[in-house]
């Protein structure tokens, strides 16, 4: 009776602290979790499961094919665009469309307002400003933004302006990409890829109010036609794309990086 009554208090000893047993043993040892494939996947105390950190990865991935991918088509259309301007140079029927949507004004305040924001003076302060907001978070992604909206400027105007040869019937200067819409569109996107998820969408709504605004402040004072200003917006927005893409791939290769602009540090993803 006395060894019976021995079992029957040690069975009821363990039950009670089986709980508190196995908590610790995960706590001090390892995380599990069932994968896909059925296995256990076990990551070290704090981490988290190893199939949630491939999740993460593929993920970057395909989030920075998606960013090459919509650069690449961007500046491919701009390019084939002015591969057309070079043989009809004269205005189509999209211009004379946008073109009577908003009608000359060369004095027009709010248009020089406006194209203020393509200026050298604003490029030069906006790199600054992107390239300090983004090393705080990705000094990778900072640097790719940083330099991007500068050359995307001069890939407009050492590069596409003389190869079209598109000049504006009213100042005669070349006008194929704009320049001015380029440069804004081009901060506009470097800003919104280095800033935090939550400012990420006032940042884009007044971005694209830049963008738009812009665009039809160089139409309205006759800088450049309809379709010199989304040629500058498509080579602004896809050189930024395209070299901040460029950049990540071999982070994302080496599993170091992502698409986000952090790295992969288990903590963070538990």
């Amino acid at each position: 009776m006395c060894m019976r009554s021995c079992r029957n208090l040690l069975s009821l000893a363990r039950r009670l602290t089986r709980p508190f047993m196995s908590n610790s043993v995960v706590d001090q040892r390892s995380d599990v979790d069932l994968i896909p494939t059925g296995s256990l996947d076990i990551a070290p105390c704090g981490a988290p499961p190893l199939g949630r950190i491939r999740d993460a990865r593929a993920s970057a991935r395909i989030a920075i094919l998606i960013e090459l991918g919509l650069g690449f088509l961007l500046l491919g259309i701009a390019a084939l665009a002015g591969l057309a301007f070079v043989h009809r140079p004269w205005p189509n029927r999209l211009d004379a469309w946008g073109d009577r949507l908003l009608p000359a004004n060369l004095s027009s305040h709010w248009a020089h307002d406006f194209v203020t924001l393509g200026s050298m003076t604003v490029l030069i302060a906006g790199v600054v400003l992107v390239f300090f907001i983004g090393i705080l978070r990705d000094w990778v992604r900072a640097i790719a933004c940083a330099t991007a909206p500068v050359i995307a400027v001069l890939i407009v105007q050492e590069i596409a302006k003389p190869l079209v040869d598109r000049q504006s019937v009213v100042t005669g200067a070349l006008s194929y990409p704009s320049g001015t819409v380029a440069a804004v569109a081009a901060l506009a996107t470097a800003l919104i890829l280095v800033v935090p998820a939550k400012a990420r969408f006032p940042v884009t709504v007044l971005g694209l109010l830049a963008i738009v605004g812009t665009g039809a402040a160089v139409i309205v004072l006759r800088w450049h036609y309809p379709t010199d200003a989304l040629g500058g917006v498509a080579v602004g927005v896809g050189s930024v794309l395209v070299i901040d893409g460029l950049l990540q791939v071999p982070r994302i290769i080496a599993g170091t990086g992502s698409a986000r602009g952090g790295r992969f540090h288990r903590s963070r993803l538990a």
